[in-house]
C-alpha cells in the first residue's frame, strides 16, 4: 500500500477531543469536502441553494413544530465543533435565518402550508444544489461517500453542510476583485519542443517563396506541417501558459485548428492601402467580444528569428509589447486585446518574420456544447474575413479598393472606441441607465473609486494597466458630468467667483500632481510593477501630503461651503454625493497609507 493509498483510507476521528477540541473531525471532512467545490461559481451557487435548504429546516424546527431550542442546540454544536471564523458566520447566518418568517402562501391555486413551504425549500435547495454541480462539472462529496458505502456520512455532512459551504467561501476573495480589476490575460511563453519551429522553419524556406504581399497558409492543409502544428498545439509550455490564466478547475482548453494559420511577411516597402495595412492598425481580430466565460485566444509562435517587428498591445502597459522572436510564444484574446505591429527603430530581420498562428478556446470546464458554439462562431467569422482580406491584398478594382477602406475604416473606429470607452463599459452604462435615474447615478459615479482600491489591494495575477487607466478615466469622466450636471445650473457670476476659484484651487492642485506623477505612476504603476519607484519633490508633493486626493477634498468642501452653507443653493442629493465622494477619497487615502509597499 503506498503512502497516498494509506492517507486517503486513514479513518476519520469521532471521539470527543476530535470533535470539540482540536476541531480535527471538522478539519478531516473540511479537506474532503472542498476538492469537490473548487469552482467559484459553484461555491456562490451554493451559497443560495445550501442557506435556502437550511432555512427551511430551521424554520420547520422553529416555525412548524414550536420548538426554537432545537435551532439554538443545532447553532450551539457548530459554534463548539468548527474553527472560530466558521463559527462566528454561521452564528450570524442562523440568526438571519430566523429573522427571514415562513408563511404559508397560495401558488396557482393551491394552498401551501408553513410545512409545505419549509419542505419544498429543502427539496428545492438539494435539487439546484445537484444542478450545480452538474452544470460546472464536479461531482459531488455525497457520490464519494455512499460510494465507498459508508451511508452514516450523510447525518455528518447534513449537520456540516452550511459550515463547510461558508469554508468555501472564505477561501476566496468573495468575488470582489472581479467586479472591478482587469487582469493581464495574455500570455507569454517559450515553447518546449523547439524540434517543431525548426521544421516549420525549413518547411517555409523550402516551400513559400518571396513576394510583396503576406502570406497565408493553413498548415493542416499541407503536407509535411501537420505534425509539427499538431505538436506545438500540444505544446507543454503553452498549455501551462493557459492554466496560469484559466485555472483548470474552472476552464477547458482545446485547439481550433480550422484557424490556424502559417503567416509569413511581405518583402518590400509597406504598400499605402491593402488589407495588409491592417496589421500596423490597432485593432481586435474578432467580434465576440460579448460572449461570457468564453475566449478565443490567438497564440503566436515564432518560428524564425527577429528583432524587427514589435507586436503592441494598447491596453496594456508597454513592458508587455513583445518582439516575438524564434520559440517565443504570445498569446491574446481574439475578441478583446487591441494589438498592432510596428518596427523597433533600427533593426532589421535578415529572414523574413514567419509564424504559426494557434488558436485555443476557452470555456467553462464541461461546457463543451458553449465551447463548440464560441469556437464555431469565431471560426465563420474568421473565414469570411479572411476572404475579404485575401481580396484586398491586391486591390485593383474600384470594389476591391472600397473594401481594403471599408476594413481599414472600421478598424481605425472600432480601435478608437475600444481604447477609450470599451464595448462591455458600453453595455454596463446602458444597463445602468435602463435601471432609472438613482440607480445609473450611483454605479456611474462610484465605479471608479472601485477601480482603484480593488486594483491597489489585489495586485496578483497581474493587472492590466491600460484597461485599469482607461476604466478609471472613463468612470471619473461620467462622475464629473453627474456632479457638472447639478452643479453648473445653480451658479450665478459674478457673485459666486470665489466659490469657483476656491474649488479650481483644489483641482488644480490634483491636476499638478498628475503632472508631477505622469499618468503611468498616477494609476499605480509603481506600485504595480511596471515602472521603478520614484521620489517626487516637486510641488506640491513638496508641500502637500497626498496631494492628489487632498486637492479633490479641498475642492469639494470648497463647493460644500460655498454652494451648501454659504448660499444654500444645494440640494440635500447633491450634498449626499459631494459627501460620499469625499467618503470614497479619504477611503482609498487611508488604504494607501496602511498598504502603501514603500
Amino acid at each position: 500500500m503506498t503512502s497516498k493509498e494509506s492517507k486517503s483510507e486513514s479513518p476519520i476521528p469521532f471521539d470527543l477531543g476530535s470533535i470539540v477540541w482540536s476541531k480535527a473531525t471538522y478539519k478531516a471532512i473540511s479537506a474532503e469536502f472542498h476538492p469537490f467545490h473548487k469552482h467559484d461559481l459553484n461555491v456562490a451557487v451554493h451559497l443560495f441553494t445550501t442557506g435556502l435548504g437550511v432555512w427551511g429546516a430551521l424554520q420547520m424546527a422553529a416555525t412548524v413544530f414550536g420548538a426554537p431550542e432545537i435551532v439554538y442546540q443545532y447553532g450551539a454544536l457548530i459554534a463548539l465543533t468548527t474553527p472560530w471564523l466558521t463559527a462566528l458566520l454561521h452564528t450570524g447566518f442562523v440568526y438571519a435565518a430566523l429573522q427571514v418568517p415562513v408563511t404559508a402562501m397560495t401558488v396557482q391555486g393551491h394552498d401551501l402550508t408553513e410545512m409545505n413551504v419549509c419542505l419544498l425549500a429543502i427539496a428545492v435547495g438539494f435539487c439546484l444544489q445537484e444542478l450545480s454541480h452538474f452544470v460546472f462539472a464536479e461531482k459531488t462529496y455525497m457520490g464519494s461517500y455512499l460510494g465507498a458505502a459508508k451511508p452514516w456520512m450523510v447525518i455528518v455532512h447534513s449537520i456540516w453542510l452550511m459550515p463547510l459551504v461558508i469554508d468555501c467561501l472564505t477561501m476566496r476573495y468573495f468575488f470582489l476583485p472581479k467586479l472591478f480589476v482587469s487582469r493581464n490575460r495574455n500570455i507569454n511563453v517559450t515553447v518546449a519542443n523547439p524540434k517543431a519551429c525548426d521544421e516549420l522553419r525549413e518547411w517555409i524556406h523550402q516551400n513559400i517563396p518571396e513576394t510583396p504581399e503576406t502570406t497565408h497558409v493553413w498548415p493542416h492543409k499541407q503536407e509535411g506541417t501537420t505534425g509539427p502544428t499538431l505538436a506545438l498545439e500540444n505544446d507543454a509550455a503553452i498549455m501551462a501558459a493557459f492554466r496560469k490564466v484559466f485555472a483548470a478547475h474552472h476552464y477547458d482548453v482545446r485547439p481550433v485548428q480550422g484557424m490556424n494559420e502559417i503567416y509569413v511577411t511581405a518583402v518590400g516597402a509597406k504598400k499605402a492601402m491593402s488589407s495588409d495595412a491592417v496589421f500596423y492598425t490597432p485593432h481586435t481580430d474578432g467580434p465576440y467580444w460579448f460572449l461570457p466565460f468564453g475566449s478565443l485566444y490567438r497564440v503566436l509562435v515564432g518560428v524564425t528569428p527577429n528583432t524587427m517587428v514589435r507586436t503592441q498591445f494598447n491596453l496594456q502597459h508597454e513592458t508587455q509589447n513583445q518582439v516575438l522572436d524564434i520559440y517565443k510564444v504570445c498569446g491574446f484574446d481574439y475578441s478583446r486585446e487591441l494589438h498592432f505591429i510596428d518596427h523597433v527603430p533600427g533593426e532589421t530581420n535578415k529572414e523574413r518574420r514567419s509564424l504559426v498562428k494557434l488558436h485555443f478556446v476557452v470555456y467553462p470546464k464541461g461546457w463543451h456544447w458553449y465551447g463548440n458554439l464560441v469556437a464555431g462562431l469565431n471560426q465563420n467569422y474568421n473565414t469570411w474575413a479572411r476572404g475579404n482580406f485575401l481580396k484586398t491584398l491586391r486591390p485593383s478594382t474600384v470594389y476591391e479598393k472600397t473594401l481594403a477602406w471599408w476594413i481599414w475604416l472600421t478598424t481605425y473606429f472600432n480601435y478608437l472606441f475600444e481604447e477609450n470607452v470599451g464595448w462591455p463599459n458600453l453595455v454596463y452604462i446602458l444597463t445602468s441607465y435602463a435601471l432609472g435615474p438613482t440607480p445609473f447615478l450611483i454605479l456611474t459615479s462610484f465605479r471608479h473609486y472601485g477601480v482603484y482600491m480593488c486594483s491597489f489591494a489585489f495586485r496578483q495575477p497581474d493587472i492590466a494597466h491600460g484597461f485599469l487607466m482607461r476604466d478609471a478615466k472613463l468612470y471619473k469622466t461620467i462622475a464629473m458630468m453627474h456632479m457638472a450636471r447639478r452643479l453648473l445650473p445653480i451658479i450665478s457670476l459674478p457673485e459666486d467667483l470665489p466659490g469657483i476659484l476656491a474649488a479650481c484651487g483644489g483641482f488644480a492642485i490634483t491636476i499638478a500632481a498628475t503632472a508631477q506623477l505622469g499618468f503611468v505612476r498616477t494609476y499605480f504603476g509603481s506600485e504595480l510593477g511596471f515602472v521603478q519607484p520614484k521620489w517626487i519633490s516637486g510641488f506640491p508633493y513638496s508641500v502637500i501630503p497626498h496631494p492628489m486626493i487632498v486637492g479633490q477634498l479641498l475642492a469639494w468642501s470648497s463647493v460644500l461651503y460655498w454652494f451648501g452653507l454659504r448660499q444654500e443653493k444645494l440640494t440635500n442629493e447633491t450634498i449626499t454625493l459631494i459627501g460620499a465622494h469625499m467618503t470614497c477619497y479619504v477611503t482609498h487615502m487611508v488604504q494607501e497609507m496602511l498598504t502603501s509597499s514603500y
